[in-house]
């Protein structure tokens, strides 16, 4: 009785119960997913801090260090006059020294934030602490693109985290519902046991260690089955895997496994207890 019988009815119960896990398991992808386009958003929204024309190169490298040394920055990178004239000349196609008489352009520092400090409001606070510093003549940032970005994150991180949590109480009422049916054929034997004095733990163990099995087993079979497909993807969709980092999908496929075990033996738990609890004639009625 330890071990799980492999009865239609059983392995209907690890089927449903490895589906339930697989969906659960492709919305937790997706939330990775989004999670990391975010992230890569957040990465590509810099800073350009405009260099004073009377700074030298000398001031420029010491401006630079301490901006690395920032907790907000995750690089800086130093656009000299004559880079930023070169990299206009290649855009434009015209020389703007012929036309002008001289460089028009400065020298700058690209940040690269900290996606926690890509937002307005950490911006501000920068933008006011950068400023203060007399070799800095402007600070150039895309606010109006980045409290969109931020606006949009926020609104698909909610709506994912209510889909999820929907899903998990979906799944949590399909399984249980599964696993109560696979202990209510015995739920005689379970009366019967109780006649004979046995304890509630006693009768509970071999149905807890069944079903602790039976999610294990279909955790593993949704991890195969969401690998599988990711493979398969990653071969239709170029680029696919550089927003499926291992971390990330490690942390779904032990949630799924996880999820699986604790929701099987939990419910096979309560429903074991609900037929002990019951009187001999109830069971005849149910």
């Amino acid at each position: 009785m330890s071990k799980p019988v492999f009865k239609v009815q059983t392995i209907s119960v690890y089927i449903s119960t490895t589906l339930v896990l697989l969906l659960l398991g492709v919305m937790g992808i997706l939330f990775v997913v989004a999670q990391e386009i975010s992230r890569n958003i957040q990465d590509n929204l810099g800073v350009s801090v405009i260099i004073n024309s009377e700074v030298e190169e000398p001031g420029i490298v010491k401006l630079k260090e301490e901006l690395e040394a920032s907790r907000y920055t995750q690089e800086v990178a130093y656009i000299s006059k004559e880079q930023a004239l070169e990299e206009q000349r290649t855009e434009l196609g015209i020389d703007p020294v012929e036309q002008l008489g001289y460089n028009p352009y400065e020298a700058e520092l690209e940040i690269t934030l900290q996606p926690e400090y890509a937002n307005s409001d950490s911006l501000a606070i920068i933008e006011s602490t950068l400023l203060r510093n007399r070799n800095i003549k402007e600070v150039i940032y895309q606010k109006d693109l980045m409290n969109s970005v931020n606006d949009s994150i926020r609104k698909v991180g909610a709506a994912m985290l209510v889909l999820l949590a929907l899903l998990t109480i979906i799944s949590w009422s399909l399984i249980s519902n599964l696993v109560r049916l696979s202990i209510y054929s015995k739920r005689f034997l379970l009366h019967t046991m109780k006649l004979t004095g046995a304890t509630w733990g006693f009768i509970r163990k071999p149905f807890i260690i069944s079903n602790i099995w039976i999610g294990l087993f279909s955790g593993i079979m949704a991890n195969i089955l969401l690998a599988s497909s990711i493979y398969i993807l990653q071969g239709q969709i170029p680029g696919l895997i550089s927003y499926l980092p291992l971390n990330g999908l490690a942390i779904v496929g032990a949630t799924v496994i996880l999820f699986g075990i604790i929701i099987c033996s939990l419910c096979a738990f309560t429903s074991v207890n609900r037929f002990l609890r019951m009187r001999n004639n109830d069971l005849y009625f149910i």
